[in-house]
C-alpha cells in the first residue's frame, strides 16, 4: 500500500470519526439543556398533511418525540389512538404538534378541510396574531366567543358567542408553535357580520374556545372595573 493511498484511507477515518463526534456532541448539548425538565411524549408533523386525511396517513407524516411539557400544548396528544376514526380537519404543516382539536369526524369536514357554511349565514374572514386565537389551535368546527376592545372608550366585552368556525388558514410555525397570522373564516348573519367587520376595522379582536357548555355574556367591562 502505497503513502498517497495510506493518507487518503486516514482522512476518511478522521472525517467519519469527526461526524460521529459532532452527532455525540450536538447529543450530548440536547440532552444538557433538556436535563431537569419534565419530559413528555407527543407527536410532531415531520411531513405536511391534508385537511381530511385519515389515522393511517397522519402515521406516516407523523414521528414521536420527547419534550419538555412546558413546551408542548396541553391538548398535544401522544398517540394516534386518541383521535382513531376521526381524520384531520384542516391541513397541518411540517413542525406543528398534534393536537386532539385538529380532528373531527369525516362527516364534520367538507373538502379542502372547511365546515359548511350553514344555510342563510356568511362566511367572514379576519386576520389575527396566533396569541389572539388561543396560541393558534382554534380548528374548522369549533365554536369561539369574540371579544372586542375599543381604546376610544377603553371598553371590553363579548361582542358575539358561539360563533362556528368555518375554517383556518395556515399559519408560519417554528418548532410546532403557531408564530405568525391566522387567518379565520366564520359563520355569522347580516348583522353579525357587520358587527365582526366594524371591530376589525377599529377595534382589538381575540378569540376564547366555547364548548356547549361555555357560560356566555354580554357585560361591558372598562378599567375601573379591572381595577376596583
Amino acid at each position: 500500500m502505497n503513502k498517497r493511498l495510506i493518507a487518503a484511507v486516514a482522512t476518511t477515518v478522521l472525517a467519519v470519526l469527526g461526524i460521529v463526534s459532532l452527532i455525540v456532541y450536538a447529543n450530548g448539548a440536547r440532552d444538557r439543556a433538556f436535563e431537569g425538565a419534565e419530559l413528555v411524549q407527543t407527536l410532531q408533523v415531520v411531513q405536511d398533511i391534508p385537511a381530511g386525511a385519515s389515522t393511517d396517513v397522519v402515521g406516516e407524516s407523523v414521528e414521536s418525540v420527547k419534550l419538555p411539557r412546558a413546551a408542548v400544548p396541553a391538548s398535544a396528544i401522544a398517540s394516534l389512538d386518541a383521535v382513531s376514526g376521526k381524520v384531520t380537519k384542516t391541513s397541518l404543516v411540517k413542525g406543528e404538534f398534534l393536537l386532539a382539536s385538529r380532528f373531527g369526524a369525516p362527516g364534520d369536514v367538507a373538502e379542502g378541510g372547511h365546515v359548511s357554511v350553514p344555510k342563510g349565514m356568511q362566511e367572514v374572514a379576519i386576520s389575527l396574531p396566533a396569541v389572539r386565537v388561543v396560541g393558534g389551535t382554534i380548528s374548522a368546527g369549533e365554536t369561539v366567543g369574540i371579544v372586542v376592545s375599543y381604546d376610544s372608550v377603553t371598553a371590553t366585552n363579548f361582542a358575539l358567542n358561539k360563533v362556528l368556525v368555518t375554517g383556518i388558514g395556515a399559519a408560519p410555525t417554528k418548532d410546532g408553535i403557531v408564530t405568525g397570522d391566522v387567518l379565520v373564516r366564520v359563520a355569522l348573519n347580516t348583522e353579525d357580520s357587520t358587527k365582526l367587520v366594524h371591530a376589525a376595522e377599529y377595534g382589538k379582536i381575540y378569540l376564547t374556545r366555547q364548548n356547549k357548555d361555555a357560560e356566555v355574556g354580554r357585560d361591558v367591562i372598562d378599567t375601573n372595573d379591572v381595577l376596583k
